[in-house]
């Protein structure tokens, strides 16, 4: 049986802490919202028998590791490396999965939801903690998985960031630009304001979203669920690459921006609600 590489003492101790974090912690709870109504009954059964609740009420968790970290509870540090997808470019459309990673190990979310999704359907086997833990993880990684500016493209010299010279240069996913006038970076633009923005009257509302963009047929969905998690990171790696030619370091965008690229932010959101679905059904069959 395969088992994530963490200490579950140490997570079942602090598994109750939540917060909203990043596609923004707002983003990964609508694509969670729009996933709980994709689910089987017995998959709806279970989530909550482990979880204690809905999954949206889990979607950021994965987000406070990095501070528990820093309060030296012990065996998390390896999942602040889980939130990112890396390839390299195999051609001019085509890209493949990369062993390539940051000098902390960053941009290892792929080969871990693959072992997190493992252990889910081998749940019977867990105990209620590991079960807990591990569908946190993959309710979060599948959110992250599908975001923009989650992939790292190892054609860039700038892939992770690094130390030159004693100064710390930053990703590519995280260029400087400007939304509205105001100094942010690309990826914040991507994570959360890419779907706020096209419906700015709904406010946080998820429901009103989720009424707004699920509205995709079975037949639809299905196809969309196609394949292994491989060929949907490198799907999403084709679809989502163009945004670092269209934007550039410093560039000003605003509304205009996002709702004419609303195509990408919508597909990216339901394919993640969609996939989660998918998964969290086909592990508690």
């Amino acid at each position: 049986m395969k088992k994530v590489i963490i200490s579950l003492m140490a997570l079942v101790a602090i598994c109750s802490a939540q917060t909203a974090s990043a596609w923004g912690g707002w983003a990964h709870k609508l694509i969670a919202t729009i996933a709980e109504t994709h689910l089987t009954p017995e998959a709806k059964a279970q989530t909550e028998k482990y979880l204690g609740s809905p999954i949206y009420d889990h979607a950021t968790w994965m987000d406070k590791v990095p501070l528990w970290n820093k309060k030296r509870i012990p065996g998390w540090e390896q999942t602040s490396w889980w939130h990112m997808c890396t390839v390299d470019r195999v051609g001019k459309k085509k890209f493949a999965l990369s062993d390539k990673r940051g000098s902390n190990g960053d941009g290892d979310l792929y080969p871990n939801l693959v072992k997190c999704v493992e252990n889910l359907k081998n749940y019977r086997n867990l105990t209620d903690s590991a079960v807990m833990i591990n569908l946190k993880c993959v309710i979060h990684m599948v959110g992250d998985m599908h975001c923009p500016c989650h992939i790292y493209y190892t054609e860039f010299e700038d892939c992770f960031s690094r130390k030159i010279n004693g100064k710390r240069y930053r990703r590519h996913d995280q260029m400087y630009v400007y939304y509205n006038g105001k100094k942010t970076t690309s990826h914040r633009v991507w994570d959360g304001l890419s779907i706020r923005e096209i419906w700015p009257e709904y406010g946080a509302d998820y429901e009103l979203f989720r009424a707004a963009l699920d509205k995709t047929s079975p037949k639809k969905q299905a196809k969309m669920c196609k394949g292994t998690i491989e060929e949907w990171v490198l799907r999403n790696a084709k679809d989502c690459r163009y945004i670092y030619d269209l934007v550039k370091p410093n560039d000003h965008i605003d509304r205009e921006f996002l709702l004419d690229n609303q195509k990408l932010s919508k597909q990216q959101c339901l394919r993640a609600s969609y996939r989660l679905a998918y998964i969290l059904n086909e592990c508690f069959k």
